[in-house]
């Protein structure tokens, strides 16, 4: 027995109203979705999909095979407008419904820069969320999960974030922008962690609910530590921020206490394993294909501790630390525990102190344990 998405019953009193209202929508829903997939695939060139429609007709589209793709990124020539997503989702239908029906929810957000469309339904079973830049798409994020077909769509416009981001930093110099070269994750956690669309504070888990939560910056600098774009952090490691500064020295700090930590406990150990086991090989006039393997993994190996090594901090880098550290600027923190969003100031000196450097392992190690690396 066909049940729709959002649930209204169509027996009883609700059986004229389906019978005026919906019927008709339905039709209408038919048509637009035959019309969408024209229109995409002359504005969307060599990707051809199915933008997500009006969530109360899922249960119709999800009988199309191409229901539910949507690119992950935007690799055309011409950017997603929103006022044709907003008209393919049937956006002010679904306020009016919402507005009207319990259990169903629509906001429009505006900030100076950006528009933000939600749609929910209790529960979570269908909900989407549309951010809007100048006019384009910049992300669109959606689900719905009470239907034969669980759908779930992801999209981003990295050209439309990097419009956005130097919109939102507008002194940011060229040395310091990225391109649409790198993924989506590094575009957004670099620019996130140098301001974008962020608060400027300092903190690792802080109280903006009920339950904390890693702070925005601190979040994109693990992501990148995860991609591995040590790269990236040295290139704003003078950012005249000094809350970013933290974030990037700390994070370095970290990076380096990983790689010495690993070389000592994991490469050189096993070196040290190997170069005993080459040498009693030879000890015993054995000249067998053992030899050769052994010679060529102990090469290898001395060479990825080289590398380790070269990415450690330098001299240099610490005299930079112990600079900002003796600067004793002003810090703006927050933190958890303390039941309800506050900032507090803090300094430079106690922030990077002895023990609080000693303490960052021990942070980002409780970080981990709560997912923020997966």
């Amino acid at each position: 027995m066909y049940k729709p998405l959002l649930g209204l019953c169509l027996s009883g009193k609700f059986l004229g109203i389906f019978q005026r209202i919906f019927v008709p929508l339905m039709v209408r829903v038919w048509d637009t979705q035959r019309l969408i997939h024209i229109n995409v695939a002359t504005h969307m060139k060599k990707i051809s999909f199915v933008i997500l429609t009006l969530v109360f007709n899922s249960m119709l589209s999800a009988q199309n095979d191409d229901f539910g793709k949507f690119p992950s990124e935007n690799n055309v020539e011409k950017p997603m407008l929103t006022s044709d997503l907003l008209k393919s989702l049937n956006w002010k239908k679904l306020k009016e419904f919402s507005n009207s029906n319990q259990g169903h929810y629509a906001y429009e957000r505006k900030d100076s820069l950006l528009t933000e469309y939600e749609y929910v339904q209790q529960g979570r079973v269908a909900n989407f969320e549309l951010t809007s830049f100048n006019g384009k798409v910049l992300e669109y994020h959606s689900q719905i999960s009470n239907t034969s077909k669980e759908t779930n769509t992801n999209y981003f416009d990295k050209e439309v974030w990097l419009e956005y981001a130097h919109k939102y930093l507008p002194n940011l110099p060229d040395s310091l922008k990225l391109t649409v070269a790198e993924s989506k994750d590094v575009l957004k956690a670099y620019y996130e962690l140098i301001g974008v669309g962020t608060r400027d504070e300092y903190g690792w888990i802080c109280e903006y609910s009920t339950v904390g939560m890693a702070t925005q910056r601190r979040q994109a600098t693990m992501q990148l530590i995860r991609y591995q774009r040590r790269d990236l952090l040295e290139q704003v490691v003078n950012y005249p921020n000094v809350q970013v500064q933290l974030y990037i020295t700390d994070a370095l700090i970290y990076d380096d206490l990983q790689k010495k930590e690993y070389i000592e406990e994991n490469l050189k150990a096993e070196l040290t394993q190997m170069t005993e086991e080459l040498d009693s090989l030879k000890s015993k006039k054995i000249t067998d294909w053992r030899i050769e393997s052994l010679n060529y993994r102990i090469s290898d190996s001395n060479e990825y501790i080289e590398q380790l090594e070269s990415e450690l901090l330098s001299d240099n880098d610490w005299k930079r630390i112990y600079a900002l550290r003796d600067s004793n600027q002003q810090v703006k923190t927050c933190k958890s525990g303390t039941g309800s969003y506050k900032t507090y100031e803090n300094t430079t000196d106690e922030l990077l102190s002895e023990s609080a450097i000693l303490e960052i392992p021990k942070r980002y190690s409780e970080l981990e344990s709560l997912g923020y690396f997966r």
